[in-house]
């Protein structure tokens, strides 16, 4: 084995260069350099380059900086067949090209470190120029990007930041290298890492299809040679396994909801979504975010019935239609939507933020606080399940199968084309809304009202405060265009 100066390699098996240099102050540093390899071969060659260009660098000045090594280590690409490297950019092209000027002026040729590229190797004739071991492809953060932009169509908001986190946490480990390069020797490794840090058979076997997903796409888009992904057969567990040892969302009972919604709530949930998100999500079996996020546009009349369009779900973006159940109406959740529809808003809840959670971040952490305030500390006992709870009811009623999976969104179903027309079908809605109603709570509903549902005051005090930030925004716009 050829040693070679200033390799270093972490505790992951990433292999980086190692630097020491004195600061202004004479302290000693160390700076070190990813090569974004685990592969001894690879990271040897890598070494051998920086070092050939340092050496070089250092015969044509008199006193090299160490601090500023960063205009030599760049992430250069090896070609092993040919043993020359490609820099990232013209700039570092030129500065490369004078350190191997330099050494070919004093060899003749790149004799010693082609010797060491070709180290190991079955000598070829120099007729026949050497063949890479594999054909190149698209480095990993370049097929990403392109895997993203197009998942952007298709996947929930929440998946693209689950899948974004990996992204970045896959990259760090095992270093942005050509997509080629990740073999299952590789996978293998990083499921062993998941495990290690005590990552859940749900959890990893999720993040092990986001990564399978991604490499069948760049096999697919032509950025890897791969025949199949090298993620196929790493599950640790089969999908069936794993449903027996998971817990399911519990539905609440009858105490459970009439703590919840009793004395207490109206102090306990003060603003519109804290009141109204659960409260809605109780009685139509929508999801946190399919509520919080709802535009005003899509909560309107439709053939006579009042309706909620839920257009962006967690399993489709084509959505459904669900109609807005009596109780609401009674308890004067359709005041407060003609009431945000007058003052212009654009979202149901227009003081909400839409955050990497959605909209409903605040509203769920409030209902999460009043669960424990109340002792309710069943850990499968949560926001989702105002929306088990709906679901039992259905079917406690003897509803329709086919009416309470379009009203709830089923992933069992395909909510669209023609069940999304019969939606828009007077007596197809009207049996919805006739299915929906069914569903009875043991709730004190006078205990539940609230004095003005359209919160009035809290909107008005929002919709100042939202006209005066844009009055703000709108001057330093002007002040920056006028400079």
């Amino acid at each position: 084995m050829i040693r070679v100066p200033r390799l270093k390699q972490n505790r992951h098996g990433v292999f980086s260069l190692r630097v020491i240099w004195q600061d202004p102050t004479g302290k000693r540093r160390e700076t070190l350099h990813s090569l974004g390899t685990r592969s001894p071969t690879v990271a040897r060659l890598l070494a051998l380059q920086f070092n050939e260009a340092l050496e070089r660098k250092r015969a044509m000045t008199e006193k090299p900086t160490f601090p500023n090594l960063d205009e030599i280590v760049q992430k250069y690409k090896l070609d092993i067949g040919r043993g020359i490297m490609e820099a990232s950019d013209p700039a570092d092209h030129e500065l490369m090209m004078k350190a191997i000027e330099a050494y070919k002026s004093v060899h003749g040729v790149f004799t010693p470190l082609q010797q060491a590229m070709n180290a190991g190797r079955t000598a070829q004739p120099l007729t026949e120029a050497p063949k890479r071991l594999l054909a190149r492809s698209s480095p990993l953060s370049e097929a990403w990007a392109g895997y993203i932009r197009e998942k952007q169509h298709d996947n929930a908001k929440r998946t693209i930041y689950e899948k974004g986190l990996l992204f970045e946490e896959f990259k760090g480990l095992l270093g942005d290298l050509e997509v080629n390069l990740y073999d299952k020797p590789t996978l293998v490794q990083w499921k062993n890492h998941e495990m290690n840090k005590g990552a859940g058979a749900s959890r990893i076997n999720k993040r092990l299809g986001y990564l399978n997903d991604f490499f069948n796409w760049c096999i697919g888009n032509g950025h890897s040679q791969h025949q199949q992904s090298p993620v196929e057969g790493l599950l640790i567990s089969t999908k069936g396994k794993l449903k027996k040892k998971q817990g399911h969302w519990k539905s609440f009972e009858d105490t459970d909801l009439k703590a919840i919604y009793g004395k207490g709530y109206l102090d306990a949930c003060p603003k519109p979504d804290h009141y109204w998100i659960p409260i809605v999500a109780l009685y139509s079996g929508a999801r946190l975010n399919e509520i919080a996020g709802l535009p005003i546009q899509n909560v309107r009349l439709i053939d006579g019935v009042h309706a909620m369009e839920i257009t962006d779900t967690k399993t489709s973006k084509v959505g459904r239609v669900v109609p807005v159940h009596q109780t609401l109406i009674d308890l004067g959740f359709w005041d407060y939507v003609e009431h945000v529809r007058a003052i212009g808003a654009e979202r149901l809840f227009p003081h909400t933020v839409d955050g990497n959670n959605g909209h409903g971040k605040n509203a769920a952490r409030q209902f999460a606080n009043w669960l424990d305030k109340l002792g309710i500390t069943d850990p499968y006992k949560v926001f989702h399940s105002t929306r088990s709870t709906l679901i039992t009811r259905l079917h406690t009623a003897d509803a329709n199968p086919a009416h309470a999976m379009q009203i709830t969104g089923h992933d069992g179903v395909q909510v669209q084309n023609i069940h999304f027309q019969t939606y828009t079908q007077g007596i197809g809605l009207a049996q919805l809304r006739d299915t929906l109603n069914r569903v009875h709570y043991v709730l004190d509903m006078e205990a539940l009202k609230v004095s003005d549902p359209t919160f009035k005051g809290f909107l008005n005090r929002w919709k100042l405060q939202d006209e005066r930030q844009k009055r703000i925004g709108s001057q330093k716009t002007k002040s920056k265009q006028s400079v």
